[in-house]
């Protein structure tokens, strides 16, 4: 007997049994084989069988597109053979010849490696198929979405009653019991497991098991599954496998995209780069630990009675701006901002460029800031734009709080607290300093004593010091002073040597 199974992305796959004689193959509704496809002419192609000969030949009835079998076009009629493929359109007809019916309806069962030339030759075999799938499986965007898409396409391409996609992450929950026999196989030997009714396919990229898909039919008559069945099984395996792993990637770039934009609240895009990159090695932001770092705290002075007499709309302009600048200012010297509505806090820490140290920089932020402040139209005639600076060095815990998707740069310690004291007292527009920041910049900056503060829970009261808005320190001065001298004496040696 001869069958030819006719296979049609838009529709489950039929099996029909040639008849003696000819019959007729079209889109016409009286053809003998019907092929709904817009490729296929209403009188398409014909079919001889002789069943005395055996011999089948098909007629392509010059249609307007074309008749192939096993991929050439043909002309006139052409011979056919047992598991020749006929393709009209995107209609496909396998040429079948059972000789031996009682082990045809056994179907295959047993054990395939899932190798490489599986793979290849599965793809070979089911081009049409595999193209459907492709299309609609590139739309996809996310394993859900995927996962149901790839077992409605399955259920139809093969027509079967089941289908179950099973994930790597869920392989545990697989029973021993049953069918589950041919899915732990599958997971144990990363092979085809086949029985008459059933399929069981590995779904593997870079020899690494991402999921597992499960056919089955279970409708009384159902055709036991061929060779060409699992073919397209390990086809659409193989597909699977590509679009799990390009929505890996896509989720990945989704993360990196949100974890930078996350950073960039904080940090300059350059650190953000840095932070990103041992993000991706670790898989985790800095967790909180005790380091040395310099606090800047800038605030606006008397925020509340300001924003009142300037109304909403107006305030939040200024403070838009002001923020803005300050941002931009602690981004450029390699610093954190943390924003305090009417305030903000910037970190300092050192840096594996070679740049100034983490004090020297604070302080460069802190003139800038003030520069900017005092330059800028007032907003209020005739009443000051005021705001005041401390920076402070010291030891305190630091990092990012929080979960992945939603995390804070933090400082905590007494060392923000004290930080905070000695903003308050400078106004207007002065810049505060604590011990351990002027140490590190009085050859830098003129400073000066400013006095002293007590901090509850400690003993001692703590020096505070006033960095001078001067633009030369004396020391850049006097090293000007002394080169200026060295010119002139020089050019007073030249004169009396001519």
């Amino acid at each position: 007997m001869w069958f030819l199974t006719i296979t049609n992305p838009k529709s489950e796959p039929i099996q029909i049994k040639l008849t003696p004689g000819k019959m007729s193959i079209g889109r016409n509704v009286t053809s003998d084989i019907v092929v709904n496809d817009v490729a296929a002419s209403r009188r398409h192609a014909e079919i001889y069988f002789d069943p005395l000969t055996e011999i089948i030949k098909i007629d392509d009835l010059k249609s307007s597109n074309g008749t192939f079998v096993n991929r050439q076009k043909i002309s006139g009629y052409y011979r056919l053979q047992n598991g020749d493929v006929i393709r009209i359109g995107q209609t496909v007809m396998h040429l079948t010849k059972i000789t031996n019916q009682a082990a045809d309806q056994m179907g295959i069962s047993g054990t395939r490696l899932f190798t490489r030339e599986l793979v290849l030759e599965a793809v070979d075999e089911h081009p049409i198929q595999l193209y459907e799938i492709t299309e609609k499986l590139n739309t996809v965007v996310n394993i859900d979405s995927a996962i149901t898409l790839v077992t409605d396409l399955t259920k139809k391409a093969m027509g079967v009653d089941i289908c179950e996609i099973v994930l790597a992450r869920d392989f545990n929950r697989i029973n021993m019991e049953g069918a589950d026999n041919l899915k732990v196989r599958t997971i144990r030997n990363s092979s085809v497991e086949a029985s008459p009714l059933a399929l069981c396919v590995p779904v593997i990229s870079n020899e690494k098991p991402l999921a597992l898909i499960y056919v089955e039919k279970n409708r009384p008559g159902a055709a036991p599954f061929d060779e060409r069945d699992m073919q397209l099984a390990v086809a659409i395996s193989h597909q699977t496998a590509l679009t799990m792993v390009r929505i890996g990637l896509l989720e990945k770039i989704r993360k990196e995209g949100q974890v930078k934009q996350l950073l960039l609240r904080f940090v300059s895009p350059i650190e953000a780069e840095v932070l990103l990159e041992d993000y991706l090695k670790t898989g985790n932001l800095p967790k909180l630990a005790e380091k040395k770092v310099t606090v800047l705290f800038v605030e606006i002075a008397d925020a509340a009675a300001f924003a009142e007499r300037l109304g909403p709309e107006k305030y939040t302009a200024v403070l838009n701006t002001f923020n803005q600048y300050a941002m931009q200012a602690v981004f450029k010297k390699s610093g954190i901002v943390k924003s305090l509505g009417d305030g903000m806090l910037a970190f300092f820490m050192e840096t594996k460029k070679d740049e100034p140290g983490p004090e020297e920089r604070a302080v460069s932020v802190a003139r800038e800031i003030i520069e900017f402040v005092k330059k800028a139209a007032p907003p209020e005639p005739n009443r000051e734009f005021i705001v005041g600076v401390a920076i402070n060095t010291g030891k305190a815990l630091t990092g990012y709080v929080g979960t992945q998707e939603r995390s804070e740069f933090t400082v905590m310690g007494n060392l923000i607290k004290m930080t905070y004291r000695m903003q308050e007292q400078a106004l207007p527009n002065r810049i505060f300093i604590g011990a351990s920041t002027e140490e590190a910049i009085h050859n830098k900056y003129l400073v000066q004593k400013s006095g002293s503060m007590t901090m509850m829970g400690s003993a001692q009261p703590i020096q505070v010091y006033e960095v001078s808005l001067a633009k030369i320190s004396p020391f850049v001065q006097m090293e000007n002073d002394m080169s200026a001298a060295f010119k002139a004496i020089a050019e007073k040696l030249k004169a009396r040597g001519n």
